[in-house]
């Protein structure tokens, strides 16, 4: 019998691409959109899948977010970290503008300690009462973030013809490691309002990490 080639899987030298998928998502106010586009890629190195909204590569400058997976904000909606309420907002402004795109990064879950691993990391910080951004992943023997090659993040973006973004990211360190790939980037903030839940881990990642936060409260 002869084997079927499914139209979708494409080989592009060290990666494949599948895709695309057409799925009707909801944005954060409920609304569904019908127009974004998305795309699986699998490198040696890590999976991924690119969100795309529109042609982005005739774009000058398309709206652009780098997403780790997290199975807390993401699965559960967890409101200690603010992965969902990003990835939410990214969606809206992406609608809002009609083209941009959003990268997950499948292998990066826990700053890319993985699964099991983040479960420890929060078991650990909520167990002793740490800023567990930082001070569980230490008690635990892990660095504080293993996310340190984003070659294939720029493969994606180069693969839709993407070479300046406006990123969307208070993180200081992705923004440094996309620009030694050869990325253009400015900066464009996406910061959750402070709650009594996020408060520990957004002051943590400001005073400890770096990132560019100005920390206000919801009005």
């Amino acid at each position: 019998m002869k084997r079927q080639i499914i139209k979708t899987i494409e080989q592009h030298g060290r990666y494949e691409m599948i895709g695309p998928v057409q799925l009707p998502l909801r944005l954060p106010d409920g609304k569904i959109t019908e127009k974004f586009s998305i795309w699986y890629f699998d490198f040696p190195g890590g999976k991924y899948a690119a969100l795309t909204m529109g042609d982005v590569s005739k774009v000058k400058t398309p709206l652009a977010r780098v997403e780790s997976i997290c199975i807390w904000g993401h699965i559960f909606d967890s409101q200690y970290c603010d992965c969902e309420w990003q990835l939410g907002e990214a969606k809206r402004r992406i609608t809002d503008e009609g083209s941009g795109i959003i990268i997950f990064a499948f292998d990066q879950h826990g700053k890319s300690v993985g699964l099991r691993n983040h479960f420890l990391v929060y078991a650990e910080g909520k167990r002793r009462g740490h800023e567990y951004v930082v001070d569980a992943y230490k008690s635990l023997g892990f660095d504080i973030d293993y996310r340190i090659n984003y070659s294939d993040i720029a493969d994606i973006l180069r693969h839709f013809g993407i070479t300046k973004i406006r990123l969307m990211t208070n993180n200081p360190q992705r923004m440094d490691l996309l620009r030694k790939k050869g990325i253009s980037i400015k900066r464009i903030p996406l910061e959750m309002p402070l709650t009594k839940w996020n408060k520990e881990e957004l002051v943590t990642k400001k005073v400890k990490l770096g990132h560019l936060l100005l920390l206000k409260k919801a009005e």
